[in-house]
């Protein structure tokens, strides 16, 4: 078959026939559309080849089928107060039993407050004194009430039941022990109402160090708290005293008016000296732990608490395990970066490490940073690797102040029955094409159709404007 053959034939095939360029005409119109398509077909064509050639990711849950008994745990957490010789690391699951890997897997590094401070242990006053102020800040509106109500009557709404913690409550609580019997205390009563309401928690007065602070007033009936007067040891009736915020008193010894009240209050709150406390580091150092945990896959946790050293001895309750988590992650070491470079979602990698530069701290006794982590093992479909992502929470949990567990940086861990597979997911080069075309063609097509009605509206003006003139 000769190539003339050839050519006739696909001539008479051929389905796209044009029309001769001398039966056309180019218009002003056609030729800007012809320039808005040829500008939106190269647009389209460099979205649709960016969109091919990008990788894309779908996710799917299913069970998880890892059968490893074991979990390794990586850290690198910094114990702002807490030296080395006294940190204890402990692990416990659900079963209560302790599981410690070799101590060979950790790495304690001394450091220092930044050398802009060092610890000092506290004094028994200091904390006495701290413990009184934490406890005082924990009350709430209704145990306020309490610890400001008269102790007139036993019959009314309160409880009644702590007066140590009532005259301590404030800096200054001036009391009127009195019995209803006593003739002397209801010639008093008037006297004392008077000052209690020009006085009570109105008047500023000016202690030994020039602070300003307040006074509170508050009546005890020794009748029907006969046992509290006699551990304060009352033997006459009125008896005034002014109570300080550490238990200590002076005795009112002059006569009842109200003036000589307010002068006692301000004589004696003039000459007194209130210690100040502040909690603040115990030791000269702290410690930053390393290492790796190998754990079974149950729902457990491992804790960063303080424990005796040699012959020296530490109160655990008081100890402060505030701390920066530096590195904590399941899994391998770099999960992340291997994540990184199977190109893995931006939203899935701060996932795998997302407590890593964080900081807990806590700066009053008996109270700890605690740790909840949910962990979800991850794998990219057609790789070997598993990495693990995991969603916290924190809170700070504080122990009764009588009991003598040791505060505890506790992480709690759980591991999801579920697994999350990440599929990569791109276009086919024949969905590629198809598309391509099918965008192509389109614009085209609306191009070309809007250019012709177009001139044709414009053309129709034409003729009408014509005709009028």
């Amino acid at each position: 078959m000769s190539s003339s053959t050839v050519t006739r034939t696909l001539i008479n095939l051929d389905q796209f026939r044009v029309v001769s360029r001398d039966l056309t005409k180019g218009t002003f119109t056609g030729g800007a559309f012809t320039a808005v398509a040829y500008a939106l077909l190269l647009l389209l064509l460099i979205a649709e080849l960016g969109a091919f050639l990008r990788k894309n990711y779908q996710t799917n849950i299913i069970m998880d089928q890892n059968n490893d008994e074991l979990i390794q745990i990586n850290f690198d957490i910094l114990m702002y107060d807490l030296p080395c010789k006294y940190l204890k690391i402990g692990v416990w699951d659900r079963f209560g039993e302790e599981k410690i890997n070799s101590t060979d897997q950790f790495h304690y590094i001394p450091v220092d407050h930044k050398g802009q401070y060092k610890g000092m242990a506290y004094s028994k006053e200091e904390i006495a004194l701290l413990e009184q102020a934490d406890l005082n800040s924990d009350v709430s509106d209704a145990e306020k009430k309490e610890l400001d109500a008269d102790w007139s009557s036993s019959s009314d709404n309160f409880k009644h039941q702590d007066f140590h913690a009532a005259v301590t409550f404030h800096e200054f609580t001036l009391v009127n022990f009195f019995a209803e019997w006593c003739v002397h205390c209801r010639h008093f009563a008037p006297m004392w109402n008077e000052a209690a309401g020009r006085i009570s928690e109105k008047m500023q007065f000016q202690d030994a160090d020039g602070k300003q602070t307040t006074v509170k007033f508050l009546k005890m009936n020794c009748v029907d708290f006969q046992g509290k007067c006699q551990e304060e040891k009352i033997q006459a009736f009125p008896t005034i005293r002014l109570y300080k915020r550490d238990g200590s008193f002076e005795q009112f010894q002059n006569k009842r008016t109200v003036e000589n009240i307010l002068d006692f209050v301000t004589h004696t709150v003039r000459n007194s000296h209130l210690m100040v406390a502040q909690h603040h580091a115990i030791f000269d150092q702290g410690c930053q732990v390393q290492g790796r945990l190998y754990v079974a896959r149950v729902p457990g946790h491992f804790g960063l608490q303080a424990e005796a050293h040699g012959a020296v001895n530490v109160n655990p309750a008081l100890t402060n395990v505030s701390h920066q988590i530096r590195h904590l992650s399941f899994g391998m070491q770099d999960a992340k970066g291997w994540a990184e470079r199977q190109s893995i979602p931006k939203d899935m990698l701060q996932n795998i490490q997302p407590l890593d530069g964080r900081s807990f701290s806590v700066d009053r006794f008996h109270e700890a940073p605690q740790h909840y982590l949910k962990v979800v093992s991850t794998k990219v479909q057609g790789k070997e690797g598993v990495f693990y992502q995991m969603t916290h929470t924190d809170r700070v949990r504080k122990l009764e102040r009588t009991s003598d567990k040791a505060t505890q940086a506790r992480f709690s861990y759980d591991f999801s029955p579920m697994s999350v597979v990440v599929k990569e997911k791109s276009k086919r080069w024949y969905e590629f094409l198809t598309s391509l075309m099918a965008i192509l063609g389109g614009t085209f097509t609306i191009v070309e159709l809007t250019s012709g009605a177009v001139e044709t509206v414009g053309t129709a003006v034409k003729d009408a404007l014509g005709k009028k003139n």
